[in-house]
């Protein structure tokens, strides 16, 4: 009976609504819930994703969030997101995680996904498997080391870089199953291990009740302040960092700077903001504006014409990308424009939008101009794809139930 198995769901980085927003983890988690599961989502209360988690004495805070068992483990704040105290964090949260094992407090698990970061999670995971028989799941929702190498500039043969590529593989080749949220993963697990069959695709999902019920309008002075009234409006909002290639973007405007119509709206913050900024400096068709909650992006997207992103072109790509943005861009009904060179993905399987390659301006803003001079019925019909692709093939219950399959497989 589902009744008697018990999951723990571990990631350093998840979140629940009431410190934020839900994570995927949390989301799926409530998914198991419902089926019957008796479910504990277990994370860290140090984390550069959100600000005003809980903060509190002793070593776990033990709290439930639509039905759902939630530990969270006290471990040490960190500013920088590449920094080696991140990497010590990791440690420290997953030393504790494991010391869960000799508290009677809690039940022990029948299955343990690990979820990257932090990839020491492996470690812990392996643990219970051997020692309490759970089922091992490694989710890869980043394959690091190989980030350090792409996106951070670590020589392959960094000692840092050679033992994190030495705990990956040890989940590859341990694990029971891999859970990849890019649809090219297999082919990378392969070529590590050669252990590619173990490898399921379960890629981002939509919370639909965070769409239906908890949608905030923006407040009027923002608007007036940051968007354009008649205007043909191209979207980026997210993370202002290395791995987003923004500085396309801003060269894109650049090349488009002579289409009056044209505007493009970055939204968010990051620690590249300024330098990006500062390289747009003289064009007054762009704008830069503040990160606003996630309650409130439908409302702006809704304001858009078209929603952008982009990817460095990287190694790390190749496999696939899955970026929790496209669930936001797909549900507003806008057609999407991403530079990205790598395994195709979302956007190709909904039809709703187009993959330019990766680094390219010229091409991006080639598909700007495209879809500025499409007819509006036209874009309207792309973003209505992307939408009941969403709706019928992306959401947490449907996927639930393919990762669910994975806790009743013979191992039990």
């Amino acid at each position: 009976m589902t009744e008697s198995k018990t999951i723990w769901y571990v990631s350093k980085y998840a979140n629940i609504k009431e410190y934020g927003a839900n994570t995927r983890q949390a989301n799926f988690c409530g998914t198991f819930k419902k089926s019957g599961y008796d479910v504990r989502l277990i994370t860290s209360n140090s984390s550069h994703l959100f600000n005003d988690l809980p903060g509190f004495k002793g070593r776990y805070y033990d709290m439930k969030s639509n039905g759902v068992k939630v530990t969270w483990v006290n471990t040490f704040l960190y500013s920088k997101p590449a920094s080696i105290k991140r990497i010590l964090s990791w440690l420290w949260f997953d030393f504790f995680v494991l010391m869960m094992a000799f508290n009677k407090k809690y039940k022990k698990p029948d299955v343990f996904i690990a979820s990257s970061l932090s990839l020491f999670t492996v470690i812990t995971g392996c643990f219970f498997k051997k020692f309490y028989k759970a089922k091992f799941i490694f989710e890869v929702r980043d394959i690091w080391p190989q980030t350090l190498i792409d996106l951070k500039g670590f020589r392959a043969n960094h000692p840092l870089v050679w033992f994190l590529k030495c705990v990956e593989r040890f989940g590859y080749k341990y694990s029971d199953a891999i859970v990849g949220t890019m649809p090219g993963l297999r082919l990378h697990v392969e070529s590590e291990v050669g252990l590619g069959s173990k490898v399921v695709c379960i890629p981002q999902g939509i919370d639909l009740g965070f769409y239906q019920n908890n949608q905030e309008n923006l407040e009027l002075d923002y608007i007036q302040k940051y968007i354009p009234n008649d205007k043909f409006i191209v979207t980026y909002t997210g993370t202002f960092g290395e791995a987003n290639a923004l500085q396309y973007i801003v060269t894109a405007a650049r090349k488009l700077k002579h289409l009056s119509n044209i505007h493009f709206l970055l939204v968010g913050d990051g620690y590249l903001k300024m330098e990006l900024v500062n390289s747009a400096k003289g064009l007054n068709n762009i704008t830069f504006a503040p990160k606003i909650r996630k309650e409130q992006i439908q409302h702006l997207l809704s304001l858009s014409d078209l929603l952008v992103a982009s990817v460095r072109n990287e190694k790390i790509y190749k496999y696939g990308i899955s970026l929790n943005k496209f669930v936001d861009y797909m549900y507003s009904k806008k057609p999407i424009v991403c530079m990205y060179s790598g395994f195709p993905s979302m956007l190709d399987e909904a039809g709703c939008g187009e993959f330019t390659p990766a680094e390219d301006s010229n091409s991006f803003a080639e598909a700007v101009r495209k879809y500025e001079g499409m007819d509006f019925i036209e874009r309207e019909k792309l973003g209505e794809r992307g939408y009941q692709f969403l709706i019928n093939k992306r959401s947490f219950d449907a996927l639930g139930k393919k990762y669910m399959e994975l806790f009743n497989e013979a191992a039990f």
